[in-house]
């Protein structure tokens, strides 16, 4: 099993394409950019990192959401 890091923006995940062989070193890779950013003064997204079978492709199926809250 490997870890893929996602980074979500605005409710909107953005797969980062690094993987890790645990769970602690992916969430301590985040942390470890988090900083980074901070240090040159642009505010960290958050994160998760999530359990993948190794070897296969991650897809994300999001269900568009609309940016009016009119149905037409």
């Amino acid at each position: 099993m490997e870890f893929l890091l996602l980074w979500v923006l605005n409710g909107h995940f953005i797969e980062s394409g690094l993987r890790y062989d645990e769970v602690g070193e992916c969430y301590a890779a985040a942390q470890n950019i988090g900083s980074e950013m901070n240090y040159v003064g642009l505010a960290p997204p958050k994160f998760t990192c999530i359990p993948l079978k190794e070897g296969h492709e991650f897809k994300l199926n999001m269900a568009e959401q609309p940016t009016s809250p009119f149905p037409f």
